[in-house]
C-alpha cells in the first residue's frame, strides 16, 4: 500500500493544494482534473493499455499535481509522461514516440509531423520523467481496487446478479479516479465504496454480515467514510461540466447515511517552480 504521505484530507485538497495557492479556483482546479484523467483514459484506450496500466497513470498524474501546480505544469504533457512511465511500471510499455503520437492526435485531432520539433518533445518526454520521477520521490508503487472488488463480487454475490453487479463496482472505481478520492483513501477503501454503489445501483439489497458485524468491516472502512466515498463519488455526476442535467437524477438517489470523515494531513508537499510548462504545441 501507499505510504501515508499520499493520503490527504479533503480540506488539503481542496484548500491548500499548489495550484490553490498559486491563484487557481477549485472549480477550475477540478475541471483541470477531470480534463487530465479523461484525456489518460483515452489516451490509454488508443495505446490499448489495460485498465490497469490507465489507472496507474491517473493516480501518478494526481500525486504529481498534489507536489506541483497546475498553473506552472501542463497538465497534458504530464499526463502523457504519467502514460509513458504507468506502461514500464504496469508491463505493457509503449516506446516515447508512439505515446507522443498518439497524445499529439488525440489533442489536436491530427497527426503530428516527424520532424526536428517533434523529436524534441520526443526528448521533452524523457527530461520531464526525470522530473516527474523526483516529485513522486520516485515512488511508482500503486495498488487498485479491482482485483479486490471482483473477488468480494465472486464470492458473496448470487451468481445471477454477480456479472452486472460487478460490472457497475468497476464503472464505479473506474469513475472514483475522475475525483481526488485516490488522494484521500486506499484502494480497499475505494472498492468498498464502490461495491456499495454497484449494489445500490443494481437494487440488490441483501448485504452479507458476519454476525453483527457489517460487510464492508472487512475493507478496514468505517460507515462514515463509506458514505464520504459514496457522496464525493455522487458528486461527480451533478457537476455541469459532466454528464447533462436529465442524466443526474439516478445515481443522486443513491444515498448512505453517516457524518462525514477526514482522513490523515497533506505531507511533504514540495513548491514547485514549475516544470514542463506548456511544451505541447500545435
Amino acid at each position: 500500500m501507499a505510504e501515508p504521505r499520499w493520503y490527504y484530507t479533503r480540506e488539503e485538497i481542496e484548500k491548500n493544494s499548489p495550484s490553490r495557492l498559486d491563484g487557481m479556483n477549485f472549480k477550475d482546479e477540478t475541471i483541470h482534473r477531470w480534463c487530465y484523467t479523461s484525456f489518460l483514459q483515452d489516451l490509454g484506450h488508443r495505446l490499448n493499455h489495460p485498465q490497469k496500466s490507465i489507472a496507474t497513470a491517473i493516480v501518478l498524474c494526481q500525486r504529481f499535481f498534489t507536489r506541483q501546480s497546475i498553473a506552472k505544469n501542463d497538465p497534458r504533457m504530464v499526463a502523457t509522461i504519467c502514460m509513458f512511465l504507468a506502461g514500464k511500471v504496469e508491463g505493457s510499455p509503449r516506446p516515447a514516440g508512439d505515446v507522443l503520437f498518439f497524445s499529439h492526435r488525440l489533442l489536436f485531432n491530427k497527426d503530428p509531423l516527424i520532424d526536428a520539433k517533434f523529436e524534441r518533445l520526443k526528448a521533452t518526454v524523457f527530461t520531464g520523467e526525470k522530473l516527474v520521477m523526483a516529485t513522486l520521490g520516485f515512488d511508482l508503487d500503486i495498488e487498485h481496487p479491482y482485483k479486490l472488488v471482483m473477488d468480494w463480487v465472486k464470492r458473496c454475490v448470487k451468481a445471477e446478479d454477480f456479472r452486472r453487479v460487478g460490472q457497475a463496482a468497476l464503472n464505479f472505481v473506474n469513475n472514483m479516479l475522475r475525483t481526488s478520492l485516490c488522494l484521500q483513501f486506499g484502494p480497499s477503501q475505494l472498492g468498498a465504496g464502490a461495491i456499495y454503489l454497484g449494489l445500490s445501483l443494481c437494487k440488490i439489497k441483501y448485504l452479507p454480515c458476519d454476525g453483527d458485524k457489517a460487510w464492508w468491516v472487512e475493507f478496514g472502512i468505517s460507515k462514515r467514510q463509506l458514505k464520504e466515498i459514496c457522496d464525493q463519488t455522487l458528486d461527480l455526476y451533478v457537476q455541469d461540466f459532466v454528464v447533462p442535467a436529465g442524466a443526474r437524477g439516478e445515481f443522486k438517489q443513491i444515498k448512505i447515511d453517516e457524518t462525514k470523515s477526514c482522513p490523515q494531513g497533506l505531507q511533504g508537499r514540495q513548491d514547485g517552480k514549475g516544470i514542463l510548462s506548456n511544451v505541447v504545441k500545435n
